[in-house]
């Protein structure tokens, strides 16, 4: 009798146990969308994750790249700590409508974006979808829709002929369906499954290892200043951080040079030169080569520079260098720039305006972009520049190191 009630509560024990544990896994992810997606497609895509093992989502509303995230989901409030963050989007513009003899062909793409906020890994996957819609009347009323297509509901949307909107509808069903058998394909081999509870102080690492001292130091004052492990890795890091400080201002120096903005660069550079963890050989090379911008001998010092420093730039001073020789060659400052491999994103919010008059002036800024972008990795690069966190691509660049200039055009 004795032996039957201690296994029994020992199988009780071990079931509370595995019950408990399996509690304790559970991961939050955020899990937001960009673009016109309905809030119906948004909602069915948020099961398909949550439908994973361990996995509970938690819905929001995408604060921006990395930096943002980190500082929302990882030093903002406690309530809002997340371990990852998943954005799905379709590109605004993307859709593309063409009108064949019997029928309307609906194409466009959609992204997923997955963050591990405690070691900052990304994972991106693009995939395409096309749908075909029988049409017999109301052909340019259904050939005007597909760019709000996704995000009109039934009752809420614009009031259309019955036919066409029938078509819509149907059109609309089937396309959210195809993106959630993209995510439900993605997640399949996703690194989501490999995503665990969120560890604040590998995430300031990363940051310390990425340059971001700003950021850094938020997660920090996050986990507590007070703490002695907390204290321990700041001093660590303390090197790294102001060295990051001084590299982004030798980056805005590059940017400005890079922009054809040497009275910003003297201006830069002097900043730089103030800076505790500056190099005072890196100092003396760019006042060098800035001493006289304009003849030829010049110009290819400055390009020598540039070949030199660019390579050893930490990621964000390479950042810093992009974001300054943007804005000085467009006289726009972009919202955001990205590095995805050997690839630069360029949000800018002002672009589809400014590229109807000053085109050769985006198009050599993103241009200059690709080919900074190829200095840093020694490898081919692109560039693309977008007007928004789901924006259609407007110009694309591409710079290979056999290259004499780079090349530009439309997407």
């Amino acid at each position: 009798m004795n032996r039957a009630w201690f296994a029994m509560v020992s199988t009780t024990a071990l079931a509370l146990a595995i019950s408990s544990s399996a509690v304790a896994a559970q991961i939050r992810i955020g899990v937001g969308a960009l673009g016109p997606i309905s809030p119906e497609g948004e909602y069915r895509i948020q099961q398909a994750v949550g439908s994973l093992p361990n996995i509970d989502v938690v819905p929001i509303v995408p604060p921006g790249g990395v930096d943002a995230c980190v500082k929302r989901f990882v030093a903002g409030e406690p309530g809002d700590r997340l371990d990852g963050v998943m954005v799905v989007s379709v590109p605004t513009g993307s859709f593309k409508a063409v009108r064949g003899s019997k029928e309307a062909t609906f194409s466009g793409t959609y992204q997923i974006w997955l963050l591990n906020l405690s070691t900052l890994a990304e994972d991106r996957h693009a995939f395409t979808f096309q749908d075909q819609e029988p049409v017999v009347g109301g052909v340019s009323a259904l050939l005007a829709m597909p760019a709000e297509m996704l995000s009109e509901r039934s009752g809420n949307g614009r009031l259309v002929s019955g036919d066409v909107y029938q078509a819509y509808q149907s059109i609309q069903s089937r396309v959210e369906s195809k993106m959630v058998a993209a995510t439900k394909l993605y997640l399949t081999t996703s690194p989501i499954r490999g995503i665990g509870p969120l560890n604040a102080l590998e995430c300031a690492r990363k940051l310390v290892q990425r340059g971001d001292a700003e950021t850094a130091m938020a997660v920090f004052k996050s986990v507590g200043v007070d703490s002695p492990q907390v204290k321990a890795m700041m001093a660590r890091a303390q090197k790294k951080l102001m060295r990051a400080e001084a590299e982004k201002l030798l980056g805005q120096t590059l940017g400005a040079i890079a922009g054809d903005n040497p009275g910003q660069a003297n201006a830069l550079v002097e900043d730089y030169a103030k800076a505790p963890a500056s190099d005072p050989s890196q100092v003396h090379a760019v006042r060098g080569a800035l001493t006289a911008f304009s003849p030829p001998a010049a110009k290819t010092s400055l390009d020598s520079l540039l070949r030199h420093d660019v390579p050893g730039l930490d990621h964000a001073a390479f950042l810093a260098m992009v974001e300054r020789m943007f804005s000085d060659e467009t006289g726009s400052k972009a919202a955001t720039v990205q590095v995805l491999g050997s690839q630069v994103v360029v949000e800018d919010g002002k672009a589809s305006d400014g590229l109807k008059t000053h085109v050769d002036t985006y198009a050599r800024a993103l241009g200059q972009s690709a080919r900074l972008m190829s200095l840093r990795c020694g490898c081919g690069a692109s560039a693309t520049l977008v007007s928004g966190a789901a924006g259609q691509p407007l110009l694309k660049a591409r710079f290979e190191p056999s290259f004499k200039q780079p090349k530009v055009g439309l997407p």
